[in-house]
């Protein structure tokens, strides 16, 4: 059944526990405080979001961890502090608009059986076609080195793809700063690839840029 929340502030609403499923959610600029969506028992990822959207929404210390994101929609997002996605798993997912600082990361490193979760995390992008679509975002601020880079669709102007295999021959030290930061996901992520965000809402967007061009200068990013 589809659900449409629209102008509502949620506090402290908390969904734990793997084998749900939520379609058609419509949330219409709602503000989300200290709410929780969680699983901490299956890296087969059976907490699903589905065909579901946000708009003009808001978050505000929300915790996400282990939640696999099919066909969902993100139009503007609004967040106080970095929003952090632990463990997820995204296929068809499109943030568009203004974002606030986001962040998709690995399973929390206090979960028991990590390595269970990124094994199923490997396992799930097999099968995914694409897996965000970043091109129309302004980010504030934006960091996806959990998704694999190549199944991102981007901006190629601000967003970059990066490889392993040619930034690891490349000593830390040569790297400007953002470029840097983005190598050394390397080292924490089981992917090969991944996208670097040059956000355009962020007040040092232009050393970004700079840092951009430091790559495409030596053939480091496509």
């Amino acid at each position: 059944m589809a659900v449409h929340i629209e102008g509502q502030t949620v506090r402290g609403a908390k969904v734990i526990g793997s084998d749900r499923r939520y379609e058609g959610v419509r949330l219409v600029k709602c503000t989300l405080s200290a709410c929780s969506l969680a699983q901490f028992d299956d890296p087969e990822f059976s907490l699903v979001v589905r065909d579901s959207s946000m708009q003009g929404c808001r978050v505000d210390r929300c915790s996400v961890q282990g939640v696999f994101f099919d066909g969902v929609t993100i139009d503007g997002l609004a967040a106080k502090q970095l929003h952090r996605l632990y463990g997820c798993v995204f296929r068809r997912v499109v943030l568009r608009g203004k974002i606030g600082p986001i962040m998709a990361m690995g399973p929390h490193t206090g979960l028991a059986g990590r390595e269970h979760y990124i094994a199923g995390m490997i396992e799930k992008y097999r099968d995914i076609e694409w897996a965000l679509d970043i091109s129309e975002a302004v980010f504030s601020d934006a960091d996806f080195y959990y998704v694999p880079g190549h199944l991102i669709r981007r901006d190629p102007e601000t967003q970059v793809l990066l490889s392993r295999e040619k930034v690891k021959n490349v000593p830390r030290e040569d790297f400007p700063l953002y470029a840097g930061i983005w190598a050394s996901r390397f080292d924490e992520t089981p992917f090969d690839t991944l996208v670097g965000v040059a956000p355009k809402a962020s007040s040092n967007f232009s050393n970004y840029m700079s840092d951009i061009e430091w790559l495409r200068s030596r053939n480091l990013v496509e």
